[in-house]
């Protein structure tokens, strides 16, 4: 495994989310537990859209970082960390539960720990 592999996986695993975001929201946010408003499909579409966008970014970061891929593997995992905070918050204060939090909650852990062990200068 090397950082360009984990910035491929990284861009994958976010295109996928904003994809369950923006065409299943109904469906994937009911499998954490939340009720479906006409506001929260708004807002969950944005956040699709969002995260197809920095899904896309990570994809092609090898492609364009050059020199300063390390630097962008830590940046990615500073961002990772962030996520977890916020996962595991939504998930210890019961706002958010079920498969797509405790999965998004591991899959960000690991992405994180990788970005920084192969950013290391």
């Amino acid at each position: 495994m090397n950082l360009q592999m984990i910035f491929r996986v990284n861009g994958g695993i976010l295109f996928a989310n904003g994809l369950s975001f923006l065409v299943l929201t109904e469906t994937f946010l009911g499998m954490a537990g939340f009720d479906m408003t006409p506001q929260l499909q708004t807002l969950a579409q944005a956040m699709g859209v969002s995260l197809i966008s920095i899904g896309l970014l990570s994809w092609r970061t090898p492609d364009i970082a050059g020199g300063a891929m390390s630097s962008y593997g830590q940046l990615y995992g500073v961002i990772g960390v962030l996520w977890v905070l916020l996962i595991g918050y939504h998930a210890a204060t019961g706002q958010a539960s079920g498969p797509p939090v405790y999965g998004n909650l591991a899959i960000n852990a690991v992405l994180a720990a990788l970005f920084f062990m192969y950013s290391k200068k």
